[in-house]
């Protein structure tokens, strides 16, 4: 796929070639002087879904800005050593990153049109990653690495055609994230009681009773390895830390259940999953008692502090026998419902942008992958 008015071979060349590659640095960590002030410190962790990073975990003071090494705004970040090399994002402003990020500050080649291409070329540059402990493409490889880029005209035509797809995939993050802010601000208020529904002829409902959470709910142990499923493949979901797994060809539970994760960095994570399927052992299994709604326990789940729970050092853990003794407010079954099908008809919406947010996804691999060669 190509724009009808541009002709000819792009030129081969390598990355070091069409800008200066700038591995970051870490300000002395132990100097507070450097830390807290209105400069972004990039790290892989502020590499999110969105093209550009706005917004830094950690961020530096003019003392610790210029003590880093100086990244340009709009200049492509790759990220080259540990679990999420790959990732690729731009700089919304001038920035410093740490030593697990290279950059790409061009000043002769369109600089979107140089993310387009890096975002491109980030499958193949993994590849180049050493086998290892930990992953890592260190600047030399990098900078070597093979590519093909046009003229400038041309350059500046396919990035801000790439530019249109960003902006509405950007758009539709933000949809996303604020339908998730305003379910959030109505989960607090519905569970603190300040939000209440009726009752259909628009009496109050009744005052809700304390109860423990053990009350209403019960857990389920499951003793199935992710190895164990390696070779198995079916038509039944099963659910691991990072919800679902696979399918495989057997299920454990006949009716739709709460899984949460209560082993490592993921505890307390929850999930409402489906009817005939299952879960990895790091997950319980939580299912309602008679006096209380399935999906409404889940939403009732979601509002609980999960670190006050936690034990272990090394690997984090919770219990359902420690949780499973806070005390909870529990609305009549009718309340439960109404509550229960309102956070679901949100969900819902939010299924639904998720959903046309990867289809904006995969329209754009399928241009990176016309365009590019």
């Amino acid at each position: 796929m190509r724009f009808p008015e541009f002709k000819g071979d792009w030129k081969a060349a390598q990355l070091g070639e069409i800008g200066e590659i700038v591995t970051g640095s870490t300000p002395p960590t132990n100097d507070e002087s450097y830390y807290g002030g209105e400069h972004l410190f990039v790290s892989p962790a502020d590499i999110q879904t969105n093209r550009y990073v706005n917004n830094s975990k950690t961020t530096l003071t003019l003392k610790g800005f210029r003590k880093g090494r100086k990244v340009k705004k709009g200049s492509s970040l790759f990220v080259c050593i540990g679990s999420t090399i790959g990732k690729v994002a731009q700089a919304s402003e001038d920035c410093v990153t740490n030593q697990q990020i290279n950059s790409i500050v061009s000043l002769e080649h369109n600089a979107d049109f140089v993310f387009s291409l890096l975002e491109f070329s980030s499958k193949k540059i993994k590849l180049l990653s050493a086998e290892q402990a930990v992953p890592i493409i260190n600047k030399t490889t990098f900078s070597n690495f093979q590519i093909n880029i046009p003229s400038l005209s041309e350059q500046a035509k396919i990035a801000s055609f790439l530019s249109i797809i960003d902006e509405r995939i950007q758009t539709q993050n933000k949809i996303i994230e604020g339908l998730g802010v305003i379910k959030s601000e109505i989960i607090k208020k519905i569970f603190s009681q300040n939000l209440r529904f009726k009752v259909d002829n628009q009496d109050d409902f009744s005052v809700w009773k304390k109860r423990k959470l053990g009350d209403i709910a019960v857990k389920k142990s499951s003793n199935i390895s992710a190895n164990s499923l390696e070779e198995n493949q079916g038509e039944y979901k099963v659910y691991g830390a990072s919800g679902l797994l696979k399918l495989i060809d057997f299920y454990k539970e006949i009716e739709p259940y709460i899984a949460i994760v209560k082993d490592g960095a993921g505890v307390g994570k929850l999930f409402l999953c489906e009817k005939k399927s299952s879960v990895l052992g790091t997950l319980d299994i939580i299912k309602n008692k008679e006096m209380s709604d399935l999906k409404f326990l889940y939403y009732l789940l979601s509002t609980l502090d999960f670190s006050k729970f936690t034990t272990g050092s090394t690997i984090p853990h919770i219990y359902f026998k420690d949780y499973s003794n806070e005390i909870i407010g529990l609305p009549t079954h009718e309340e439960q419902l109404k509550i229960a099908n309102f956070f679901s008809l949100i969900d819902s919406k939010i299924d639904i942008e998720t959903q046309f947010l990867n289809k904006l996804e995969e329209q754009k691999k399928f241009l990176l992958q016309q365009m590019f060669v």
